[in-house]
C-alpha cells in the first residue's frame, strides 16, 4: 500500500505542481484514515491531493478548486433551471460549506469517485434544498384505492394484509442499497432531476443514467417480491394479483422511503 500511496501522491504533485500542502506525510495519514482503497487510489489519488490541500487551506489549492471546477458546477446549475443569484449563492456556500471551519467538508471526501462528480452532487443537493423545488404528494396512498372495483372480498383481505409488509420489504430493500445508488433514487424521485441533468451530474450519456435507475428499481422490486412471497406465503397466482399493485405504490412509497433516509 505504501507504494500505491507515493505514486497516488506523485500524480497528485505532478497535476497540481504550484500547491504548498500537503506533504507525503499528511497524504499518507489521511488515505489511510479514510481507509481509501488502492484501486480508488489508483483512479482519484490526483483528486484526493487536491481535496487534501483545500481541506488543509492552501490559497493555490481553493484557487485550482474554483478554477478547474465551478464552471462546470455553474453550467449543471444553469441547466436545473436555476437563476443567476441562486447560482452564486450556492456556489459560494459551497466554496464555504466544503473549505472553511475547523473540521472542512473536503477532508471527508475518499475518492470513491472522481472530485468532479463528488463536487457536482454535493453542489446540487445544497442548491435543492436551499430553493427546494415543487414534489410529488407524499401523502400515503391506501392500498385498497388503487384496486379496480369487483375484486373479491378474499383480495382486498389480502391486500389490506400486504400493507405493512409490502412497507417494511420496501424499506429493508431501499435500506441496503449503496449509498450512491439512493443518491439516484433521491435524485430522480424525490428532487425530480431528468434523466439528463443526472447524468450531467455524473458525466455520463443520459442512455447510462436512465439504465442505472432502472436496474435500481428492477433491484428493489425483486427484494420486495422475494419477502412478500416469504413472509405472506402467497401463491403465484396471489402475488400476480398484487403485483400491479407493488408497481402503482413503488414511486409514492419510495419518496416516503427516501426523504426519512
Amino acid at each position: 500500500m505504501d507504494a500505491v500511496i507515493e505514486n497516488a501522491y506523485a500524480a497528485g504533485r505532478w497535476d497540481w505542481p504550484d500547491l504548498e500542502k500537503p506533504a507525503l506525510s499528511d497524504y499518507s495519514r489521511h488515505v489511510r484514515r479514510l481507509h481509501t482503497l488502492a484501486e480508488d487510489l489508483e483512479r482519484y489519488g490526483s483528486d484526493l491531493y487536491l481535496a487534501l490541500g483545500c481541506g488543509m487551506g492552501d490559497t493555490l489549492a481553493l484557487r485550482a478548486l474554483k478554477d478547474t471546477h465551478f464552471p462546470a458546477l455553474e453550467a449543471i446549475l444553469a441547466r436545473s433551471d436555476f437563476d443567476k443569484t441562486q447560482i452564486e449563492d450556492t456556489l459560494q456556500q459551497t466554496m464555504l460549506n466544503l473549505c472553511a471551519g475547523e473540521t472542512p467538508r473536503m477532508l471527508t471526501y475518499a475518492g470513491r469517485a472522481s472530485l468532479a462528480t463528488w463536487l457536482r452532487v454535493t453542489t446540487l443537493r445544497l442548491a435543492l434544498n436551499t430553493w427546494p423545488r415543487k414534489r410529488l404528494v407524499e401523502l400515503p396512498v391506501a392500498l385498497e384505492g388503487v384496486v379496480a372495483d369487483g375484486h373479491t372480498p378474499e383480495l382486498q383481505a389480502l391486500i389490506e394484509n400486504a400493507r405493512p409488509a409490502f412497507q417494511a420489504a420496501l424499506e429493508s430493500a431501499i435500506s441496503a442499497l449503496p449509498e450512491r445508488n439512493k443518491t439516484l433514487l433521491r435524485l430522480c424521485f424525490l428532487d425530480r432531476l431528468s434523466i439528463d441533468a443526472i447524468g450531467d451530474i455524473y458525466g455520463v450519456h443520459r442512455a447510462t443514467a436512465a439504465r442505472w435507475i432502472s436496474d435500481v428499481r428492477q433491484k428493489i422490486l425483486h427484494e420486495v417480491q422475494l419477502k412478500l412471497c416469504q413472509e405472506l406465503r402467497l401463491s403465484t397466482s396471489e402475488f400476480e394479483s398484487l403485483a400491479f399493485l407493488i408497481r402503482s405504490q413503488l414511486q409514492l412509497s419510495l419518496i416516503r422511503v427516501i426523504g426519512a433516509a
